[in-house]
């Protein structure tokens, strides 16, 4: 199997540049969605009620996502060589997704609220995940 150089599978430890960059894309993405409504510009696409997409969300939209990506395929290419049991995997996915779905409602409808519980509960399977991909050992 060949390397194409993106993702690493160095024998002597874990991918632990790859997994900071990939974490600093999503803060500095989820940073810019921080700023205030009234400094970001027009709306370019309505979303919903009290929801839009600037150009300034626009980009923060845009490294979270290539951020969460990429975390997400280093925390799943890694997923054997983390030593969690079964029911702990299926735990950290239900919460995840769990999270996923909240965040995504609360944009499509009266949920406003609910993104804070989206959030956190993504943010715990993440804190978990990560630090464990990032640490030495496996493979």
């Amino acid at each position: 199997m060949t390397n194409n150089g993106v993702v690493s599978d160095d024998v002597g430890g874990a991918p632990r540049a790859q997994v900071a960059i990939a974490a600093l894309l999503v803060v500095a993405g989820v940073l810019i969605l921080f700023v205030p409504a009234g400094d970001e510009g027009p709306v370019l696409v309505p979303i919903s009620d009290g929801h839009g997409l600037s150009a300034v969300d626009g980009v923060g939209a845009a490294l979270l996502a290539v951020g969460g990506t990429w975390l997400e395929v280093l925390v799943v290419r890694r997923l054997p060589y983390l030593a969690l049991p079964p029911r702990a995997v299926f735990g950290l996915g239900l919460l995840a997704g769990l999270g996923v779905g909240l965040l995504v409602a609360s944009v499509f409808s009266g949920f406003f609220w609910w993104w804070a519980v989206g959030a956190a509960a993504l943010g715990i399977a993440v804190l978990v995940l990560v630090p464990l991909t990032a640490r030495r050992g496996g493979r």
